[in-house]
């Protein structure tokens, strides 16, 4: 099932409510039904209302609007450790506040640094979970979205710092210049586009191999699968719950693959900005959908 969270287009935006996604017709789940509520008591015997409406009538929001919390995997494919021969015992994980959330064609607002899109696969938790094994983890999940996790890589870089700490190598303490954290790169207003819709898990018989694009004004500027991740996310959902509970309509984003070399040149993969702050993002994954959003200067 495709489940979307919509408004007919004339209606105001606290209208959303769920619908289901068939073709180019999107039909109303039950009477004023929202997708969260559809965590907690489940699709099954919810009524498809009317005749539906046609995609081109209606405006789509960000399925999960106000995540309660958005667990962002990075570093999860050999793209982004810049190398075949490295690899990761456990995933490393990021947040990124809900409020950044926005919907498909929804403004992203560029700072006069850059931003830098990543394309990457989001489960939606379903059921909580706490201390799971990997096949609890994946039962949890709800389904499956597209997440622009957009970053700004210029302020990591202006967030380092120096202090003294110890080298691994040698044993001495020295002055060492340390990669600033991530926090403000990624949590700008509008940098966690979702969208355009959560497939269940039965929408797809196998999601490990999925092709994964990212296009700006119709350039090819990411390309890579869902099979080029080292943790897929039962084993990300899993990690996390041994330390952090995850509850319904939680976020767990899978990571980005890397950039196409005519787009990275002679970059590394933290470098890459958009050669412009003006133009449309289009993210698409296999058989799941495609996100578009324009980019404007902030």
């Amino acid at each position: 099932m495709r489940i979307c969270n919509f408004t007919v287009r004339g209606e105001p935006p606290g209208s959303q409510r769920a619908g289901l996604v068939e073709g180019s017709l999107v039909f109303e789940l039950g009477e004023r039904r929202t997708l969260a509520s559809l965590l907690s008591e489940g699709v099954e015997g919810v009524d498809r209302r009317g005749d539906g409406l046609p995609l081109t009538r209606v405006n789509l929001y960000a399925p999960i609007p106000r995540p309660g919390k958005i667990l962002a995997t990075i570093v999860n494919t050999k793209g982004m450790l810049g190398g075949k021969d490295i690899t990761l015992d456990r995933p490393r994980v990021d947040m990124k506040a809900p409020s950044t959330v926005v919907g498909p064609n929804a403004v992203i607002l560029a700072p006069k640094s850059g931003i830098r899109p990543e394309v990457e696969l989001a489960a939606i938790i379903g059921k909580r979970i706490s201390k799971a094994s990997r096949d609890r983890s994946g039962a949890s999940i709800f389904g499956y979205t597209v997440l622009n996790d957009v970053t700004a890589p210029a302020d990591s870089r202006e967030d380092a710092y120096e202090a003294f700490r110890r080298d691994r190598t040698t044993g001495e303490i020295r002055r060492t210049t340390l990669r600033g954290p991530l926090f403000r790169s990624k949590n700008h207003d509008t940098f966690c586009p979702m969208g355009p819709w959560v497939c269940t898990p039965d929408e797809n018989i196998d999601w490990s191999d999925l092709r994964m694009t990212t296009r700006f004004d119709g350039r090819l500027v990411q390309e890579g699968s869902t099979s080029e991740y080292i943790f897929g996310a039962a084993d990300i959902a899993s990690y996390v719950s041994r330390f952090l509970s995850l509850e319904p309509g939680d976020v767990v984003s899978c990571g980005s693959v890397g950039w196409t070399p005519e787009a990275l040149g002679r970059l590394d993969p933290t470098e890459f900005v958009l050669p412009s702050m003006e133009g449309t993002l289009e993210l698409e994954i296999e058989g799941l959908g495609r996100l578009i959003n324009p980019v404007v200067q902030e």
